[in-house]
């Protein structure tokens, strides 16, 4: 029998709903399936708080998570495939997501296969390239990558995401914009993962530590997003180190900062969006070279197609 833990953190269900679908197919006799959803110590608001919601900016681009609630398994429990699904918060992985990687019951993931599953907007990159970093840091052996974007024109969900994280509103906006979150059917589409996992269910024993998820279309890149993500994490830092500099999260002492960056960053978005289309335009046969190895990295490790 093989072991296999699914390690989660969800607010609006989506993630929840995106784990369960992917693993349909595992619930076979031969796999012994363990359910562990995340708990920060000091739990985050679903829908959040407007402040709220920002002020825990620094803390995601500092990689300084919480501390969580102990889980159910043992840190030196053995399993033989780890199902890590995460949300993304300001171009990284959620602080509870990172509270477990930077915890002492990270070590579940020491020399065990994991795949990951990624439920965001459509901005994944940063957090995806920091995830493989986190997991290689504690040892674990990251075999397949799979990333469930929300639906609708990045301009739409620039709009819709926002309604639904700090109302919690799903439908359509005003008649005209799609629904928030992610597809239904995009959802129920990943238990086809599941499947090619109970299909080879035995390849969790080798030792090629080969993906098991090529040709399944695990993950898509959108080159348009590439350089206006590299461009919001270079600026992201300084405002986080800024924020930081003046207290810990809740702290009075940094509201005026965190307002200040809020309110930027609706202006600095829409900017960032054009000057890296005129960067694109004019210099594409200077860092078309670069651009096309980094979508190669983030491909890594399922591919597309």
């Amino acid at each position: 029998m093989k072991r296999i833990l699914v390690v989660y953190y969800s607010q609006s269900g989506d993630v929840t709903r995106a784990a369960e679908s992917f693993t349909k197919y595992l619930k076979i006799p031969e796999v012994e399936l363990t359910w562990e959803c995340i708990k920060p110590r000091d739990n985050y608001p679903s829908p959040w708080n407007l402040y709220k919601f920002f002020d825990v900016f620094p803390e995601c681009v500092n990689e300084e998570p919480p501390a969580i609630s102990p889980p159910k398994f043992a840190q030196d429990e053995k399993f033989d495939l780890v199902i890590l699904a995460y949300q993304v918060w300001f171009l990284a992985p959620s602080l509870p997501i990172q509270g477990f990687l930077k915890s002492k019951y990270a070590k579940v993931l020491k020399d065990t296969k994991v795949i990951t599953l990624i439920v965001c907007r459509n901005m994944w990159h940063s957090a995806s390239e920091m995830m493989k970093r986190m997991i290689a840091e504690v040892g674990g052996i990251h075999i397949d990558n799979v990333v469930l974007t929300h639906q609708g024109p990045p301009l739409a969900t620039f709009i819709t995401t926002p309604r639904l994280l700090l109302t919690g509103k799903k439908n359509r906006f005003l008649g005209v914009l799609p629904a928030a979150g992610v597809i239904d059917e995009d959802i129920y589409a990943l238990s086809r993962f599941g499947k090619r996992l109970a299909n080879n269910i035995e390849a969790l024993s080798d030792y090629s530590h080969q993906p098991m998820l090529k040709g399944l279309g695990a993950i898509e890149v959108n080159k348009r997003y590439v350089i206006p993500e590299l461009i919001g994490r270079i600026l992201y830092r300084p405002w986080a180190k800024i924020a930081r500099f003046f207290g810990k999260q809740g702290s009075w002492r940094r509201i005026p900062i965190i307002c200040i960056f809020a309110l930027q960053l609706i202006f600095a978005i829409p900017i960032v969006l054009i000057v890296s289309t005129v960067v694109q335009f004019l210099f594409a046969p200077l860092i078309h070279k670069k651009i096309t190895s980094y979508v190669e990295l983030l491909k890594s490790p399922s591919g597309v197609g």
